[in-house]
């Protein structure tokens, strides 16, 4: 283990977990989720707002893509990876317990299924559309909305998923959202790409 967001993570587990978690069974009825429509080295730098108190985030709303969705959190498996909602559950995003609460110092990790086979498309079917500058809003069991403020967004092989730049630690308040992406692989029921989102706070309101 490591030291990550003032809690003890299980980085490689983790990683290892978002190939496994966010497979799918899908049928793609609406075609193929959308691929990042920015590079990778594109990236924002806003001023991050001052860290929030740890408290559980309930739901999650990115205008830009129509996600508005309730939040489980959840921790891990008896095998190491990352609990997810299930399959039965489409619209629903996870937030790893585990680690940093949304507005908490370190990145607080969000997943979502981009789609399944009764549902089709899922809460982060969309993903790869967000572009920086985008905003994510988590509203928190304290009853105030952490603002996020997308910094970059990337999709990477499921082989070759970068452990640190998405798990290490931040000096900032961040978060990271994940969902599957590239292309389907039939033989696996699981897409080969991961398509991740940076972001960090950039202020909070009252709910």
């Amino acid at each position: 283990m490591r030291r990550w967001g003032g809690r003890w993570l299980p980085i490689a587990a983790a990683a290892v977990a978002i190939g496994a978690l966010l497979v799918v069974f899908g049928l793609h009825r609406a075609g193929p989720p959308p691929h990042p429509s920015t590079s990778p080295s594109t990236t924002l730098h806003p001023r991050p707002a001052t860290p929030m108190p740890r408290s559980v985030p309930v739901r999650i709303r990115i205008p830009a893509i129509g996600v508005d969705a309730p939040v489980l959190a959840l921790g891990l498996n008896t095998d190491g990876t990352v609990q997810e909602p299930s399959l039965s559950q489409p619209h629903l995003t996870s937030w790893y317990k585990g680690g940093a609460a949304p507005g908490e110092r370190g990145p607080a990790a969000f997943y979502g299924h981009v789609d399944t086979r009764a549902s089709g498309p899922a809460v982060f079917y969309a993903l790869g559309k967000l572009k920086p500058g985008a905003q994510v809003s988590v509203t928190r069991q304290d009853g105030r909305t952490a603002v996020f403020q997308v910094t970059a967004l990337e999709q990477v092989p499921k082989a070759h998923f970068p452990t640190k730049r998405v798990y290490g630690p931040t000096t900032d308040p961040t978060i990271r959202l994940m969902t599957c992406g590239g292309t389907f692989n039939p033989a696996k029921h699981s897409y080969n790409d991961n398509i991740i989102v940076y972001g960090v706070l950039v202020g909070w309101t009252m709910t």
